[in-house]
């Protein structure tokens, strides 16, 4: 995938995060959104599948439901935080795609 940051680039500061919630990476070359509920911490290009539109709003707010879903602003898709998989709505079987990261000293950075 082009534009996906090398390995060590620092995405997000743990903090950033709201938990449960998200929040867009500190990276311009591609967008990507960091996903938290409690330990588990994934990363998505913050697209959806469905309609190509963000997953967070313009403000950087991100909806997640029930620790478990991040919910696309504009179409109601939902997807699971740990998989990226469509668990409804309409993006029907697509699934996020995923961009490698590790938590290291409370910083979110690309593996």
């Amino acid at each position: 995938m082009s534009g996906e940051p090398a390995p060590g680039t620092v995405l997000k500061r743990l903090d950033e995060i709201p938990d449960p919630g998200g929040a867009p990476a500190d990276y311009d070359a591609l967008p990507i959104i960091v996903l938290r509920s409690g330990d588990t911490v994934r990363a998505y290009v913050n697209v959806c599948p469905h309609a190509g539109r963000p997953l967070s709003l313009p403000s950087g707010k991100t909806l997640v439901s029930e620790g478990r879903y991040v919910i696309c602003p504009f179409h109601g898709a939902s997807f699971e935080l740990g998989t990226g998989a469509c668990a409804g709505g309409p993006a029907g079987k697509s699934r996020l795609k995923p961009v490698a990261i590790e938590v290291i000293e409370g910083e979110v950075r690309a593996r």
